[in-house]
């Protein structure tokens, strides 16, 4: 990621005086965020937030920031150093801060100075554990999944993730293995399993094709999210599904909400569908 914040230090590092600062700003290539630290133009609002704070931005935050699947908590997710001062309000650096009201700050002795990260990003490791920390488990698994999924973090270091946890947790960080597409099917996969129900993830079917889960030997689960298919697209889902049920099986469509907001009716829905099958 290219670097999207700087300090005045160095700043008159690069050669920038005082006054040549201050012109860049003026003609809006530098945007002041606190005291010492200035922003390149079109750095994202969460990690302007986070910094001015004089913070990094973990948890959903980071996870968001890094491209992962994140849910959208609603919550400025901060890590500062153990002993951090000087902390301010994400949105008037005038003030100091409060905690609370959209915000929430993760202390902690791992996390460096965050005048060393350029993008004001918390390490990848701090930023999924204090997911797990902070998120209902399967929330949590969707996150490392999809930092799995994507590369970013190796099943290798999942032990090491897992060490940095209090043992209640650490299972939460053992539930995940990255096969997951989207963080829906990591989060359905995750909480059918904890039910002990029966399930694969993305068998392919003859005539059918790749699903997204298979429950119970027939019943399909495709995670449709916030995706919203038109065209040729839809006609395809629809022609797959009615050659699903030719073939003897049944399937459910899971939208965002269904997952995240309407789990229990769901689960029921889910439950009610297997006995069908």
């Amino acid at each position: 990621m290219r670097r999207l914040f700087w300090t005045t230090a160095e700043l008159h590092q690069r050669g920038f005086a005082r006054t040549t600062i201050t012109g860049m700003v003026d003609t809006g290539r530098l945007i002041p965020i606190r005291q010492g630290l200035w922003a390149e133009p079109g750095a994202p609002d969460e990690l302007v937030r986070a910094a001015r704070a004089g913070g990094a931005a973990t948890a959903t935050t980071g996870a968001a920031a890094l491209g992962l699947w994140a849910p959208d908590d609603g919550i400025t997710h901060l890590a500062v150093p153990a002993g951090a001062s000087r902390l301010r309000d994400p949105d008037d650096a005038s003030l100091p801060l409060v905690q609370g009201d959209g915000v929430c700050v993760h202390w902690t002795k791992r996390m460096p100075s965050p005048r060393t990260l350029p993008d004001r990003i918390a390490p990848l490791l701090l930023v999924l554990e204090h997911a797990v920390r902070c998120l209902r488990p399967e929330l949590a698994v969707a996150i490392i999944d999809s930092a799995l999924h994507q590369r970013r973090l190796r099943a290798s270091e999942l032990p090491l993730l897992a060490a940095s946890l209090p043992a209640r947790l650490r299972h939460i960080v053992l539930a995940a293995d990255g096969r997951a597409d989207s963080g829906l099917e990591s989060i359905v996969r995750y909480l059918l399993e904890q039910s002990g129900i029966p399930l694969l993830v993305h068998p392919i079917l003859a005539g059918i094709g790749e699903v997204d889960l298979l429950v119970g030997g027939r019943l399909i689960i495709e995670t449709d999210g916030k995706r919203y298919h038109l065209g040729a697209a839809f006609e395809h889902d629809r022609q797959r599904d009615l050659t699903a049920t030719i073939d003897g099986y049944r399937t459910l469509r899971l939208t965002y909400a269904q997952v995240l907001f309407e789990w229990p009716a769901t689960f029921r829905a889910i439950c009610s569908a297997l006995a069908l099958a």
